[in-house]
């Protein structure tokens, strides 16, 4: 079966390719070990092998894969330490820049971070399937937190968050709230204390929230994969 790729002027076959490995790979959907074949990624993507070679050397410098000339990519794996030591990282940039967007943000995008969750907000009242909680949650998540370092209108921290952000896959952390709709509306609510803090223009707040948002949704992650490993014996 053909996976459909995002063609978007902001997500690359290449791009999307890698998100989709990583998730795979740390969920153990592809046990550590596994090699992984051009010719296969590309029929399953439906793309060329040049996408293909340009997603494996993006997983190969993440450490995830190692590239043997001829054959393919052997899995190494995103381990569960990985996955706690980058959300360490990802808590304290994302907390600083919640504190510059509490300085520096704008009216429009004070509005745009309340308006990130209404969809997802929506859904979960009405009772949404958990794939299409996924997928909102996901994109909510994506707009609420763009906002945030759109905010802070700072450029190296920009480039930092979002090369850390490529190493996790896009939606890993609903692996923790799946099927638990109290989790859900607790994570909801974090949001909306963050989003509240920055529009009141508190950095010390939002920050502190932040942080402590992103330690919590971590460490769930991080259980929920050890969870799977677990289950699949690994």
């Amino acid at each position: 079966m053909t996976v459909p790729v995002d063609s978007s002027e902001y997500v690359s076959p290449a791009d999307r390719i890698v998100t989709t490995l990583q998730r795979r790979v740390v969920s153990g959907e592809i046990a550590i070990g596994t090699w992984l074949r051009h010719d296969a990624l590309a029929a399953e993507f439906g793309v060329s092998r040049t996408p293909v070679r340009e997603a494996l050397r993006v997983l190969a410098a993440q450490g995830i894969v190692t590239i043997a000339p001829n054959r393919g990519a052997r899995v190494n794996g995103l381990s569960v330490r990985d996955i706690r030591e980058m959300g360490e990282v990802r808590a304290e940039l994302q907390g600083l820049a919640a504190e510059l967007a509490a300085i520096r943000i704008n009216d429009d995008q004070i509005t745009r971070l309340f308006a990130a969750w209404d969809e997802f907000r929506e859904a979960l009242e009405h009772g949404a399937s958990s794939d299409d909680l996924g997928d909102l949650w996901a994109d909510a998540n994506e707009r609420f937190h763009s906002v945030v370092v759109e905010a802070a209108d700072n450029r190296q921290l920009a480039l930092t968050i979002a090369e850390l952000h490529r190493r996790v896959p896009r939606n890993l952390s609903f692996g923790g709230y799946a099927g638990n709709t109290h989790r859900l509306r607790v994570n909801l609510a974090e949001h909306d204390e963050i989003a509240r803090a920055i529009a009141d223009h508190d950095p010390v707040r939002a920050r502190e929230l932040t942080e402590e948002h992103y330690r919590k949704a971590n460490e769930s992650t991080a259980r929920w994969v050890e969870t799977r490993l677990s289950e699949q014996g690994a």
